[in-house]
């Protein structure tokens, strides 16, 4: 009975295209919101392979190492690197020389990494222990998992090693409390979401071919972490708002009388080729790549949408010629339940997309 007033209500007085509107807005507005708490509660970070080293032997000889950032650029999604300019500085009470065999794992090109030692000898501290300070600079290998694209997050890693001792002889212990980054430290289009300096150990099953070394051995690794992400901002602005309005276009056509048949399929149309143009845009952007981003697949959705909009007008288009009133108002009902359901697809497909890991 309440479905039978609110359906004359609308024939009466003709808010059919003010209702669609407003569903519409709300659908996009709910959308938006969500979107925005989402992003704020979660985090997709790959998890590492390394582990966290055992208690140590007091004979171990222990490094206390710290690294502190002051500039990162020049992130190369293509190549899958980055550039990073840093302070390493390094605490030490001992025999071995924790520097000399000290290899950056993760280094693209030795010959071009720049360390300059602060001091020409280690300085002696007034605990007995040495102190010394590098500053680094050189491009790092990273690997860019673009399937989260444009809320992608990343780990930018910088990799130490020891190659001549094992974790029985020298172990890397994070200084937490000192390292970080410089508050000057701006990367254009990514957000800084922190850093972490951890000491871990690498397990190598091989003797590397002499026989007077064990199959096993485990040497420590001193990992620096900053952790960026793009902005919420840029995928709602950039990549999503011109899509909805793409889609709005689209369902613009069933706002359109029955009538108007040329109008109403020339806009989904429209839609189309322009969904098609802006993701040739994004894609311009990043590498080939053997699988879909998650703009992709809202895109894929948004294929969707678009193309069930052109058979419904097509199809309404052949209702209409039957030139019966009864036809119409079937038509204008049937083109407001089709614009419920792209609201609900839309709202739904986008907080199920964004929320997958």
């Amino acid at each position: 009975m309440y479905l039978f007033r609110f359906r004359h209500w609308i024939e009466v007085t003709g808010n059919l295209p003010k209702i669609l509107a407003l569903l519409f807005i709300a659908g996009a507005g709910i959308t938006l919101i969500s979107l925005k708490v989402i992003l704020g509660q979660w985090s997709f970070l790959p998890q590492d392979s390394l582990i966290q080293p055992a208690l140590l032997a007091n004979q171990v000889e222990r490094v206390e190492t710290g690294i502190f950032a002051i500039s990162v650029y020049d992130i190369d999604l293509t190549s899958n690197s980055f550039y990073a300019d840093f302070y390493m500085w390094f605490k030490w009470k001992g025999d071995i020389d924790p520097i000399t065999y000290l290899e950056v794992t993760n280094s693209i090109s030795d010959w071009a990494m720049m360390s300059v030692p602060a001091h020409p000898e280690p300085e002696p501290l007034t605990d007995g222990r040495f102190y010394q300070i590098s500053r680094v600079e050189g491009r790092f290998l990273q690997s860019f998992d673009l399937k989260r694209y444009p809320l992608d997050q990343y780990n930018l890693s910088i990799f130490m090693e020891n190659s001549a001792y094992t974790t029985n002889q020298l172990v890397y212990v994070a200084d937490k409390e000192a390292s970080g980054y410089s508050e000057f430290l701006t990367i254009p289009g990514w957000s800084i979401m922190g850093s972490a300096i951890d000491s871990l150990v690498r397990t190598y099953d091989t003797n590397f071919g002499d026989p007077r070394l064990p199959n096993q051995s485990e040497h420590s690794v001193l990992r620096y972490s900053l952790n960026i992400a793009r902005p919420w901002s840029f995928f709602v602005w950039k990549l999503l708002l011109p899509l909805l309005i793409v889609l709005a276009s689209s369902c613009a056509a069933l706002l359109l009388a029955p009538q108007h048949i040329d109008s109403r399929v020339a806009l989904p149309v429209t839609a189309l080729l322009t969904a098609v143009f802006l993701q040739e845009t994004y894609a311009d952007a990043l590498p080939d790549l053997g699988y879909l981003v998650l703009m992709d697949k809202i895109y894929v959705m948004a294929y969707i949408l678009i193309f069930a909009s052109i058979l419904e007008v097509i199809i309404m288009a052949y209702w209409v010629d039957q030139n019966d009133a009864i036809w119409r108002r079937r038509v204008m009902w049937i083109d407001l339940a089709l614009l419920a359901v792209q609201i609900i697809v839309m709202a739904t497909g986008l907080t199920w997309l964004v929320t997958q890991p």
